[in-house]
């Protein structure tokens, strides 16, 4: 620990870090801070932990929707200054075990952040996915192809979704510029992660295979999307009650006690010496 002390350059890199970090935007924007000679000594610390650790930031990375060159740089830097900087404060007034734990835990603090950011960016794509189907079925039966339907909704962001409309751009730009649609299709689920999107590609795919009506096919997965989100959230309203048995019983209970037993207990408190008195002068 004394390591830390002894070099305060490290707690100023970790603050030019963070400055950098919100100066950055998410699309890859240039920054006012040079970013080569603190993103690559992060970049090669990381580097060195397990290839499927590495290869699993990578993965959240790409689910959440950060792609663009710097991205892994950024994470990089935030973990290694992060965990740097807690090792400099902490170390002057915890114990060296406490500050360890807490650098270590620092450290590992962005990936969480990035876990939740990709969760939620997999729910909105999940939930806007039946409107979309439905805007898809409405301008196929209009006389629009597939591949100009999925151009047309996302160019229009006539989806609530951002993620949604940002990944059928893709698609729709994927296909425009030579892709086939199997492939465009399979790197819109490696983009996303989303099972609905697979199943929905599949579909596709196989309607295409054998010459089914894709309108059918887009009014069927939206109904079945549908159904599925409303199971869901059935299944969290079932769950509710269990939810609420802990601070029901832990937190309610216990100031619901007080409040009606409290009046009794005073009473009783207040009359018990007169009482005990009063009995002990009719005995004598």
């Amino acid at each position: 620990m004394e390591l830390f002390t002894a070099y305060p350059e490290f707690s100023a890199a970790a603050a030019i870090c963070m400055v950098f970090i919100f100066l950055h935007s998410k699309n890859g924007a240039k920054s006012t801070l040079p970013s080569a000679w603190l993103m690559e000594p992060a970049i090669s610390i990381v580097s060195l932990f397990p290839v499927q650790y590495v290869n699993c930031l990578l993965t959240l990375l790409n689910y959440s929707g950060y792609r663009n060159n710097q991205s892994f740089g950024l994470l990089s830097s935030m973990k290694v200054y992060s965990f740097l900087l807690a090792g400099a404060v902490l170390s002057t007034f915890l114990h060296p075990a406490i500050t360890i734990a807490s650098a270590v835990a620092l450290f590992f603090t962005p990936d969480l952040f990035i876990f939740l950011k990709m969760k939620r960016r997999q729910r909105d794509i999940r939930e806007a996915l039946p409107q979309a189907l439905d805007l898809m079925v409405l301008c196929v039966d209009a006389g629009l192809g597939l591949d100009a339907t999925i151009r047309r909704i996302a160019s229009e962001n006539t989806v609530v979704s951002n993620a949604l409309n940002e990944e059928l751009l893709t698609l729709g730009r994927d296909i425009l510029l030579g892709m086939s649609r199997q492939r465009a299709y399979q790197e819109l689920y490696n983009r996303t992660g989303v099972e609905e999107l697979r199943a929905l590609t599949s579909a596709l795919n196989q309607s295409t295979k054998l010459g089914l009506s894709i309108a059918r096919i887009l009014r069927g997965q939206a109904d079945f999307l549908r159904t599925k989100l409303a199971q869901k959230a059935e299944e969290k309203s079932a769950k509710l009650p269990i939810y609420m048995a802990f601070p029901l019983w832990f937190c309610v209970m216990p100031a619901l006690m007080v409040i009606l037993l409290a009046p009794s207990i005073i009473t009783f408190m207040q009359n018990a010496p007169t009482s005990i008195s009063s009995g002990v002068g009719a005995g004598l």
